[in-house]
């Protein structure tokens, strides 16, 4: 009895250190993307379904619904910037959701410096980003 529960808690383990190390990959290889502007890696990592929420101090709302939206939305970001560079500072999973410090530092089409920092939130659902929620 002992050895079967050992082999349980085990397996467990294994699963969910498994999980994390995936779900931290794709929070990985989507840092990669948006970093290199490529807008097809950045829309293989996101569901059909997918939603972007923008949290700013009073306000919540949609930023993005769908993978169609998603890659317009990045054409349109990276049109506008000429340099772009995101680094996360630190991340936490719990369960099927990576939270994460960004830091972005960029240059406008204009010239304009900048720097930004958010914290977001990532729920994966079938190796997938399903739901994206930026805090601003």
């Amino acid at each position: 009895m002992k050895a079967l529960l050992t082999s349980v808690l085990l397996l467990i383990t294994t699963t969910v250190f498994a999980q994390d190390e995936n779900i931290h990959a794709l929070l990985q290889e989507q840092i990669a993307a948006f970093n290199g502007r490529n807008i097809d890696a950045l829309t293989a990592n996101v569901s059909e379904d997918f939603k972007w929420y923008y949290i700013g101090t009073d306000s919540l709302f949609l930023e993005v619904s769908g993978k169609g939206q998603f890659r317009n939305n990045m054409e349109s970001y990276f049109e506008s910037i000429a340099e772009v560079k995101s680094e996360i500072a630190e991340y936490t999973i719990d369960n099927n959701r990576i939270s994460f410090k960004e830091v972005v530092e960029y240059t406008t089409a204009s010239g304009q410096t900048g720097k930004a920092s958010a914290m977001g939130i990532y729920e994966v659902k079938d190796g997938l980003i399903f739901r994206a929620w930026y805090f601003l």
